[in-house]
C-alpha cells in the first residue's frame, strides 16, 4: 500500500508538471499571436532599423506631417517629419511600407493650378523588401502613377527593386520619390540640390486609418492602394488601376533624346 500511495503521489506530481508546462506553452502561444495580431505597431521596431533617409529638393523643403494634427502646407515647413508604417508578410517576405502625407502637390512650377497638376493632399511612399533572415532585397519609391526602382516609374516594371539602403530623393512640388537624383518626375528632370531632413517619427498606419478624413480624389490614401495588401503591385493607385497616363511619360522619355 505504501508503494502504491507513493506512486500515486509521483503520478500526481508528474501530472501537475505537465499541466504547468501546457499552461506556459499556451501563454507563450497567446503572446506570440498577440504580437502577430498587433497590427502595424508590431513592425515599428524593425521599421526603425530600416527607415529610409530622405533629402528634399532645394526650393521645396517640405516634409511629411501627421494629417490628424494639421493639413495646412505651412505645417510641412516646420517640426519633425512623420512617416506612417505598414507591414505586410507575403510569400516568405516582409515588406515595410513607409507612407508620407503632405498637404498638397504640384508637378509643374508655373503657380497656375490648372497647369501645375495641383491637388490638395499628397501620399507618397517607400517600400523596403526583406527576406525572413532580415536580408534586404531592395526598395522602391512612389512617383506619380508608378514606382522608381532600378528603372523609371513610367515603365511600370514588376519586381523592380533598387539597391538599399540608399538615400531617398524627394522632388520639389510633386514630392515624387526616387533612389537616385535623376528623372524623378519626367525624363530630363534635373535635381536642383539637396536639403537633408531630420530622422522621422514612425507611426502605425493602420491606427491612423481609423477615423481618417476624406482626401482629395487625386490623392489615394495608402489603405486604398493596391500595394496595401499587394506590395508587389506596379501602380500607386487602387486595385484595378492601370496607370494609363504613365504611357505619356514613357512617350516623352522616348522623344527626349537629350535627356
Amino acid at each position: 500500500m505504501g508503494e502504491r500511495a507513493q506512486a500515486t503521489v509521483e503520478y500526481a506530481g508528474v501530472g501537475l508538471l505537465v499541466l504547468a508546462l501546457l499552461l506556459v506553452a499556451t501563454a507563450a502561444t497567446r503572446a506570440r499571436l498577440t504580437r502577430a495580431a498587433g497590427g502595424d505597431a508590431a513592425y515599428l521596431e524593425l521599421a526603425a532599423r530600416e527607415a529610409p533617409r530622405f533629402v528634399a529638393e532645394r526650393g521645396d523643403g517640405e516634409h511629411p506631417v501627421d494629417f490628424r494634427r494639421c493639413r495646412n502646407p505651412a505645417c510641412a515647413r516646420s517640426g519633425r517629419p512623420v512617416l506612417y508604417v505598414h507591414g505586410v508578410r507575403r510569400d516568405g517576405f516582409t515588406y515595410l511600407e513607409y507612407w508620407e502625407y503632405l498637404p498638397d502637390s504640384r508637378t509643374a512650377h508655373s503657380h497656375i493650378p490648372a497647369f501645375d497638376g495641383y491637388h490638395r493632399d499628397d501620399w507618397e511612399g517607400v517600400i523596403v523588401k526583406l527576406r525572413d533572415d532580415g536580408t534586404v532585397v531592395g526598395a522602391r519609391a512612389s512617383a506619380h502613377l508608378g514606382w522608381n526602382g532600378r528603372h523609371p516609374w513610367w515603365e511600370l516594371r514588376s519586381g523592380d527593386w533598387a539597391g538599399y539602403p540608399a538615400t531617398v530623393y524627394r522632388a520639389s512640388g510633386s514630392h515624387a520619390g526616387s533612389l537616385r537624383p535623376a528623372a524623378i518626375d519626367l525624363a530630363g528632370d534635373r535635381w536642383d540640390g539637396s536639403l537633408p531632413q531630420q530622422p522621422p517619427q514612425l507611426l502605425p498606419a493602420d491606427q491612423a486609418r481609423r477615423g481618417a478624413p476624406a482626401f482629395d480624389p487625386d490623392a489615394t490614401p495608402p489603405w486604398s492602394k493596391q500595394v496595401w495588401s499587394d506590395p508587389e503591385a506596379v501602380t500607386t493607385g487602387p486595385p484595378g488601376s492601370r496607370a494609363t497616363y504613365a504611357h505619356y511619360a514613357r512617350w516623352w522619355s522616348d522623344l527626349c533624346l537629350l535627356c
